[in-house]
């Protein structure tokens, strides 16, 4: 199970080759992977070796992303990356400010992926986004989900399947980072935003980036009822004006209800919020419900 008593000792041998006492990190998140910061680093542990082809790719995308001289989080130098420490992948990056006083806006995300979107395909090996196979397997291998909720989700995707294979993407296809939001962008000390968090860096429709946060700003308490709007203006192009786009904001939020149903175990927060969020597949009326964020 990858819970903190399982990543601790990981940690420890981590900073034991830094030179750093393990004793004063911070444990930022232990979801998807655990994240820990310490002095001038933060530490990321993939919940298995297995990962570690799928680390490799992602740094390589960071390398090429940096020598682009596009604004991202820097891995640690002097280290050979990924580490393989206690049978899981471990990354090792420049800490940065939290920016917890001035969190990243909803425009300046729109300006990141305009420049993200505007790059060529890097010359290293990615994945292409397959959203139907991800959250098939994530459906059947949740363990938090009931028989009705299982349908209901199985149900929708094979709705929403139809509408995928028939998209035409006028945005076209290059690099994308899958998941942009504001919690995966950062400032540096001087308050330059940067955008993080490269494990789901893909070759996909940029539309999809675009959908992420359409979906982010109607679902979370982001600031501002015009926080799309904002998002539109500085990334140069109105996603809402092409036709397909809600079935494609739908599918984007059906993959987070699934993943996050993989992810969660029975009898916790994360599973409550699941189930909230299921619910509103069926309750929500004109105003759609509100999300918390996992």
């Amino acid at each position: 199970m990858f819970v903190e008593a399982r990543t601790r000792p990981v940690l420890a041998e981590v900073c034991r080759l830094l030179g750093y006492p393990d004793s004063n990190a911070i444990l930022l998140r232990h979801h998807t992977n655990a994240v820990y910061a310490l002095g001038d680093v933060v530490i990321k542990i993939a919940p298995g070796d297995h990962d570690l082809e799928r680390v490799r790719g992602m740094v390589a995308v960071v390398d090429w992303l940096v020598d682009h001289g596009f604004p991202t989080v820097g891995l640690h130098p002097g280290l050979s990356q990924p580490l393989r420490v206690g049978g899981h992948a471990v990354t090792v990056w420049q800490r940065l400010d939290p920016a917890h006083d001035n969190p990243i806006t909803v425009s300046e995300l729109g300006t990141l992926l305009r420049g993200l979107h505007a790059l060529p395909a890097p010359p290293v090996p990615l994945p292409v986004l397959r959203p139907l196979h991800s959250i098939e397997r994530s459906i059947t291998r949740s363990e938090i989900l009931n028989d009705k909720e299982q349908d209901l989700l199985m149900g929708r995707l094979e709705t929403l399947a139809a509408s995928w294979k028939a998209m035409r993407f006028p945005r076209g296809t290059s690099l994308i980072q899958s998941d942009p939001q504001i919690r995966n962008a950062l400032r540096r000390f001087d308050g330059t935003p940067v955008l993080a968090d490269w494990d789901g860096a893909a070759l996909g429709p940029r539309e999809w980036d675009i959908a992420t946060v359409a979906v982010h700003c109607r679902r979370f308490d982001l600031p501002g009822p015009g926080a799309f709007a904002d998002f539109t203006a500085t990334y140069g192009w109105d996603a809402t004006s092409w036709s397909q786009f809600e079935e494609l904001c739908q599918l984007r939020e059906l993959q987070m209800i699934a993943t996050n149903a993989r992810k969660s175990r029975p009898g916790t927060e994360a599973a409550d919020e699941v189930h909230h969020r299921i619910a509103g597949l069926v309750d929500d009326g004109v105003e759609l419900r509100r999300w918390h964020i996992l």
